[in-house]
């Protein structure tokens, strides 16, 4: 984007530009079933029958109650945490930036609320500036662009997987977040839920389960949501600037075949439509106050088809296989008066791929291996217009396909070791056609310029290798441990800078970028689910670092910063002291530099990556005090940030205080939330000319559910 422009550079506008997209990708399905959020897993309390939105989560009598040290979670040797549809609705995570302030190195940017970029121990932050993506974002499988998802619904969890991800499909190279959609349930049933909170924001939804038979069963999710929003416009006289009104559904099948295959296939569909007032003075920002002359407009919707198969074949061998599509825009323009001028984009991509799966095991040893494929299409228009001074647009289109070969070798080479070989082979063909540029003006005199450039095309190919070694003794007493320690070749593949002015700086190609991460975790737990603790440490050692950046001539890049730099740990820990009340922690300590990097006359070395607190710690508990009675509570602690892109202002420290408490009876519920109970006032996107964007203010609310 350009809004690291200060304004009397020529590109100077905001950053953003609009996506359109149409995705259709194959990525490998594979579950995660991973340590709970500001914790590790727990065991759940009985204080309510399952619904059509909810699971049986406790054991029944005839259950076989499994230990806490042979859950899979407890042996996964990545860096994770999962966030469960009970810990979304208790604390009212529902956008992607509402989960990256309560996951620790999880951080995020945005230019609005429903529009965040996440970034991943330091890594992120330029996945609207280009095609350039450090963490993947899917639902169901499929890739979706974290600033097109707007609001999440009727997702049964959510897990971040913290690190490179080379063998499960897609490539991640700072991580990855994946959300599952809710299966169908086996009992016809619904639920319907309405929500009115601070800024007038009324949401209401609708969810059911209509069984066809023992075997298939589909499920229908909708819902609507309409809010003023926090800004007060006092050039304008309003107080609906910032708000926005949409509508989201979802329809899912799951079928279960005769060969013991299972077939899911859903559809989902979000649109959003709302105001863009959101760039202030600090002063002005921090009270959410706005002298623009206009909203605005920030517009997303996304199509999204899923189809995943998941089959056992025997106990030793499994198949799975995903395909789906998905297709978002994304419509931008900031108000007029932010840069004195028009600034604005739509932009369509499409992307198309697939990937099978095989896992197995014989004897000592272990595989899995498969072959993962897409193309994907970007058109990237942009406008920035102060007529008659200045006036200028580019278009471009670019295109990249790749095709990965994933394998994937364990051994068990004694009584509690594990070693564990991988490989990624990964090619990628990369285009940019149809470049133009057009600048002009009138004043102070008249000048055109016209440029445009045939197809670029550019080729790489390059081998990731990882090596894995887990330690996994049997429970000793009441303990049970899990140790690893591992090194994964990250890769980011090169590509061009569709945005500049110049024909001669937009045919040169970015660098690919390459890390090696070295990561090691530990985890000690009860054998009961009483209580557990982790810690991961992590070094990441980073060359050509693609970075959104500015050169001289004031154009919008891709630059590389030569070497760079990420380590830090995250730890958690879940006591149980009483079978009606949990306390959770977590901790993540960042520190995300540039060794060598020098862009547009700029020296960056030595400096912070921005966007990216050195610290973030957490406490959160869950009380049931009586029976159908639920109260949670959590305090966040975010540190010292400079703001992404390009800024001189620094976000202090700031604590988020969250509380909501829950009444449930056989078919009714009500709760009533706080999100952000401090009022704490903090940015999330800063400009070099001085603008910010503030996050929002206090929330207060209550919900109402009907269940059926």
């Amino acid at each position: 984007m350009k809004e690291n422009l200060s304004l009397p550079e020529r590109r100077t506008g905001s950053s953003l530009r609009g996506v359109r997209s149409v995705t259709v990708v194959c990525t490998a399905l594979t579950a995660f079933p991973l340590s709970g959020w500001a914790a590790g897993g727990s065991l759940p309390a009985c204080v309510q029958k399952p619904t059509a939105k909810t699971t049986a989560t406790c054991p029944s009598g005839t259950e076989n109650l499994t230990v806490w040290g042979k859950h899979p979670e407890f042996t996964t040797p990545v860096s994770t945490t999962h966030i469960s549809a009970q810990d979304m609705a208790a604390y009212r995570m529902q956008t992607l930036g509402d989960i990256a302030e309560r996951v620790p190195n999880l951080s995020f940017t945005n230019t609005t609320p429903n529009n965040p970029v996440l970034m991943l121990r330091g890594l992120g932050g330029a996945e609207d500036e280009g095609p350039v993506l450090y963490t993947p974002v899917l639902i169901d499988g499929i890739p979706v662009p974290g600033f097109a998802m707007g609001q999440m619904f009727d997702f049964s969890n959510v897990d971040v997987l913290r690190g490179p991800q080379l063998t499960e499909g897609i490539n991640a190279f700072a991580g990855m977040v994946s959300a599952q959609s809710r299966d169908p349930g086996n009992r016809l049933g619904g639920a319907l839920d309405f929500e009115y909170g601070t800024g007038n924001r009324k949401r209401a939804t609708f969810s059911g389960d209509l069984p066809i038979d023992a075997s298939t069963s589909p499920r229908v999710s909708v819902g609507g949501e309409t809010a003023d929003g926090y800004i007060h416009n006092r050039t304008l006289g309003r107080r609906d600037t910032g708000g926005w009104h949409g509508w989201f559904g979802r329809l899912k099948l799951l079928h279960k075949d005769r060969d013991g295959g299972e077939w899911r296939f859903s559809l989902h569909r979000m649109l959003n439509h709302g105001g863009n007032d959101y760039f202030e003075t600090p002063a002005n920002a921090r009270n959410h106050i706005s002298y623009n002359t206009s909203e605005g407009v920030n517009d997303t919707a996304y199509l999204l088809g899923s189809a995943q198969y998941h089959r056992r074949f025997n106990p030793r061998m499994i198949l799975d296989v995903t395909f789906g599509g998905v297709s978002t825009d994304w419509t931008y323009s900031n108000p007029y008066s932010v840069f004195s001028a028009s600034s604005g984009f739509t932009l369509p991509t499409r992307q198309i791929g697939g990937s099978v799966m095989l896992s197995g095991s014989s004897g000592t040893l272990d595989w899995k291996g498969g072959i993962y494929g897409q193309q994907v299409k970007r058109w990237a228009p942009y406008e920035f217009d102060m007529s008659p001074t200045y006036a200028s647009r580019t278009t471009a289109t670019l295109g990249t396909a790749n095709v990965a070969f994933i394998g994937e070798l364990g051994w068990h080479f004694a009584k509690s070791w594990r070693l564990v070989p991988s490989l990624r082979i990964e090619h990628v063909d990369s285009s940019l056609s149809h470049w133009t540029s057009s600048m002009s003006g009138d004043t102070p005199y008249a000048y055109s310029m016209q440029d445009s450039l045939p197809r670029q095309n550019l080729s790489k190919t390059a081998p990731l290798p990882g090596l894995k070694l887990e330690y996994n003794p049997q429970p000793s007493g009441a303990l049970s441990q899990f140790s690893w320690l591992s090194y994964t070749r990250s890769f980011l593949p090169p590509n061009y800078s569709p945005y500049g002015s110049y024909g001669s700086t937009v045919s040169l190609p970015y660098a690919s970028s390459y890390g090696n991460t070295v990561e090691a975790g530990y985890r000690l737990g009860d054998l009961m689910g009483r209580w557990s603790v982790e810690a991961t440490g992590f070094a990441s050692f980073l060359s050509n670092l693609q970075v959104a950046a500015t050169n001289g001539a004031g154009e919008s890049l891709i630059g590389t910063a030569g070497t760079a730099h990420s380590r830090g740990m995250e730890a958690a820990a879940h006591w149980k002291p009483l079978g009606t009340l949990q306390l959770n922690a977590f901790i993540g300590l960042t520190y995300a530099a540039y060794d060598r990097f020098v862009f547009g006359g700029t020296d960056y070395s030595g400096k912070q990556m921005a966007g990216t607190p050195r610290s973030s710690f957490g406490f959160s508990g869950d009380w049931h005090p009586a029976a159908g009675w639920t109260v949670n509570a959590s305090v966040i602690r975010r540190g010292q940030t400079t703001l992404y892109p390009s800024s001189s202002i620094r976000n202090a420290p700031y604590v988020l205080v969250d509380a909501q408490i829950e009444k449930r009876w056989k078919h009714w519920n009500i709760a009533l939330y706080g999100h952000n109970l401090t009022n704490s006032s903090y940015f999330t996107r800063g400009l070099s000319g001085g603008y910010v964007v503030a996050a929002n203010p206090r929330q207060l609310g209550f919900r109402v559910g009907l269940d059926f």
